[in-house]
């Protein structure tokens, strides 16, 4: 499964990068019932599985020492991460170096012989939790899952009756089930409603449909501000008196010039204020922020991460693709403004003074302005042989990508929570 995307590590300098580590690894969300982030699954393009130049064992030797040496925490943010393991790192007890708060996730190919009952058992003793990948109901399974804590079930793959079969096989467990793939906020209801209890997927950021109703005032009104904003020439004292005039803008952007993200060493007490400290680039970048911060308010808070990382991380990526850095930040947060606005973005972007390539990149046209952005989504998918060819063109080496990915991450978890204590 996968997730937005990032570095295998976080405190993970640019120089740093070019040693021996993980190019890639992917993360992906694992909700609750109520929408609460309960973990994340890392997905490594090296893996648990051999995809270099070495054998199996080697390359999960490699994977745990470089969990070993730099952890976890930057991708988890406290929360419990699941990873893939091989059936030589459950047998010869190579994954018990890996924190304790990680879930081991035995594959769908791990045959449950008596070696693998044994092993897991062992590691089970010892603090750890195992899931089950991608579970279909077989032979021998049943010890195995006696000794599991989470069944996780593809959603897109198996049918209803399937599924009911499967949450009727681990009944009187221990085992909490997890929906793999839910992909729309119907799925997510469906699997509730079935009996899952942790969900898995993209549900979060794309609404079943949109309502036919008339917009809210406040889209129209924060689409007015993405108007001012997206002027060549902008009267920032105008704008000012602008983002005064929305009650709930103001306060979320004197939320977020105070964070941790911008490392202000004074407080800020009012949107003038901001305007003269942080500069007029910095201030439209605020600006933009507070309307994503405040029209997320009604969604999970993984969402916002995501709209404020591909932001960030285009803005990043613009001296490799020769777009204007502000135009790609103003890009990534559109892209997902449909879903958090709930209402048609095409209808929406025809009033602002975009390029025309911005706004055909926005309904989905290839060309230069989305280059970045397609190379994200490849990111996101862990479509890592997509990655390395988009890469190419742009001349960004993977390193420097993983750099890239890293740092932009932490910005945007910085800046979404911005009530976090500023780092001195």
């Amino acid at each position: 499964m996968q997730e937005m995307a990032t570095s295998a590590h976080t405190g993970y300098e640019e120089g740093a990068a070019a040693a021996e580590g993980w190019r890639f690894v992917a993360r992906q969300a694992i909700f609750d019932r109520t929408t609460n982030v309960f973990g994340y699954e890392l997905l490594a393009r090296s893996g648990w599985e051999n995809r270099f130049t070495g054998d199996s064992d080697a390359a999960t030797r490699k994977m745990i020492f470089e969990g070993v040496l730099y952890g976890f925490e930057g991708l988890t943010r406290g929360k419990r991460g699941f990873i893939n393991c091989t059936r030589e790192s459950l047998v010869e007890g190579l994954v018990t170096l890996l924190p304790k708060t990680t879930v081991l996730e035995v594959l769908e190919t791990i045959a449950p012989d008596s070696e693998v009952i044994d092993a897991c058992r062992n590691i089970k003793d010892m603090g750890y939790q195992i899931a089950l990948d991608d579970f279909t109901i077989g032979p021998n399974m049943e010890k195995l899952v006696e000794l599991t804590d989470y069944v996780k079930v593809d959603f897109r793959l198996s049918g209803q009756k399937e599924r009911q079969e499967i949450l009727s096989y681990v009944r009187g467990t221990n085992a909490i089930l997890i929906a793999e793939k839910v992909e729309t906020e119907e799925e997510f209801e469906r699997a509730g409603d079935e009996g899952f209890d942790l969900f898995q997927g993209y549900f979060f950021c794309h609404p079943t449909v949109f309502s036919a109703v008339k917009a809210p005032a406040s889209g129209n009104n924060y689409f007015r501000l993405f108007s001012a904003l997206s002027q060549k020439e902008v009267d920032f004292l105008q704008l000012a008196t602008l983002v005064k005039s929305e009650v709930t803008i103001c306060y979320q952007l004197l939320r977020l010039v105070n964070s941790a993200a911008f490392g202000l060493a004074q407080p800020v007490q009012s949107v003038q204020s901001a305007l003269m400290l942080v500069g007029e680039d910095q201030f439209r970048k605020l600006v933009l922020n507070a309307i994503a911060v405040e029209t997320c308010r009604q969604h999970p808070d993984e969402l916002l991460i995501r709209v404020l990382h591909r932001a960030r991380f285009l803005e990043l990526m613009s001296p490799y693709t020769g777009e204007n850095a502000q135009e790609q930040y103003l890009f990534g947060l559109l892209s997902l403004m449909s879903t958090v606005l709930a209402m048609p973005l095409q209808d929406s972007i025809k009033t602002l003074p975009l390029r025309a390539e911005v706004k055909e990149a926005l309904g989905g046209k290839v060309n230069r302005v989305s280059a970045a952005m397609l190379l994200l989504e490849s990111y996101e998918e862990a479509d890592w042989n997509a990655c390395i060819e988009q890469s190419k063109p742009l001349r960004i080496s993977e390193d420097r990508l993983t750099h890239l990915y890293e740092e932009s991450l932490r910005w945007a978890e910085e800046a979404a929570i911005p009530d976090r204590k500023r780092v001195q």
